[in-house]
């Protein structure tokens, strides 16, 4: 793992958590930082694998990260609503949440539905699903061709942003047909900077003008989005961001193990390990804002409140905890078979 993009990482799951808390200076992070994962996914597959010699052990992996959590926060949240809350009612599209295939029903009532950020993972195992097909499509095909069929694909995506109403423009926001977009966007950064001779010396200077504009590209993007411009706020889903989000992967990975000053501090040990817990961070969001209004507060006066911004700076220290956890307990405890070849 790129070190830089792993702070990165971290820094883009604190920044949604915040923007569910209702801190609105953060709705543009949060919007870029959920590009920035599917991007990131795609990015760091396709910049390690030209192919997949062992395809179930692919999968058999990313199985064994997704499902474990997703259904222990499903539980929990289940288990939280009829104990505690007193307001679950089982639905039909139970066992779809239980698939992770939520994503794949254009009604917030259902994508958004119990565990509500694990539209992410719905919309994230599609992508896994589908990668070994487009490492091979991508490795078949010559780099021009490819290049072309992705960024028709973003074209596609973004007149369909610009012309869809506002309940389909929503549902592009999780939908995994067009997340897959970002996703393969990724792939292809990957395998271009794969195939790419990186420079053997760089030098702090040059590292650090190097991160200061892809920052730079990032915070104009950004006040556009806040600026309220119209196109802008039609396309925050996700295409808005493939410009900085692409430059930033790119940057980190071109500077990687010389980086500037910028790059100093984002590999920093308390970063870095934010970084690792960020996908338990995001998942756990809601269940902990849940449990600390309706079990921390109440011993403290307080019922129910489940306003975020008023429980925000109690609830972080304890998300941040839990996750790690969870990290510890979870994720380290799975045991990774030997490698399958495919057929």
């Amino acid at each position: 793992m790129i070190k830089t993009l792993n702070s990165w990482r971290g820094i883009f799951a604190i920044c949604i958590v915040c923007f569910h808390f209702a801190m609105h200076a953060f709705d543009q992070m949060s919007y870029a930082g959920v590009t920035f994962f599917f991007m990131l996914s795609g990015f760091l597959v396709a910049h390690k694998h030209s192919s997949l010699d062992s395809c179930k052990q692919f999968y058999w992996r990313r199985v064994k990260r997704i499902f474990p959590l997703h259904w222990l926060v499903l539980a929990a949240m289940i288990l939280l609503d009829i104990a505690i809350m007193h307001k679950f009612h089982y639905g039909w599209d139970l066992p779809l949440h239980l698939l992770l295939l939520q994503s794949w029903i254009p009604k917030e009532e259902v994508f958004y539905n119990y565990s509500i950020h694990s539209w992410f993972l719905s919309s994230l195992l599609f992508c896994v699903l589908a990668t070994p097909l487009l490492l091979r499509f991508f490795g078949t095909i010559s780099r021009k061709v490819t290049w072309g069929v992705v960024i028709a694909a973003c074209a596609v995506v973004t007149a369909v942003n610009i012309i869809a109403s506002e309940q389909w423009h929503n549902y592009m926001y999780v939908c995994p047909a067009t997340r897959l977009i970002d996703y393969a966007l990724g792939m292809m950064l990957g395998i271009t900077l794969r195939e790419r001779v990186m420079p053997r010396h760089m030098s702090v200077t040059q590292a650090t003008l190097h991160e200061i504009v892809s920052l730079v590209v990032l915070s104009a993007f950004i006040m556009l989005h806040a600026s309220g411009n119209v196109v802008a706020l039609q396309l925050e889903t996700s295409a808005l961001w493939w410009l900085p989000v692409s430059l930033l992967l790119v940057t980190c990975t071109i500077i990687n193990g010389q980086e500037g000053l910028i790059g100093k501090m984002l590999t920093l040990k308390p970063l870095l390990w934010i970084g690792g817990i960020s996908f338990e961070v995001y998942l756990l969001q809601k269940f902990i804002n849940n449990a600390f209004c309706y079990i921390v507060a109440p011993l403290f006066g307080h019922y129910g409140v489940l306003i975020y911004d008023y429980s925000f700076a109690c609830t972080l220290p304890l998300l941040i905890f839990t996750a790690w956890v969870v990290n510890r307990v979870l994720k380290r405890r799975i045991n990774v078979q030997k490698p399958q070849k495919c057929d």
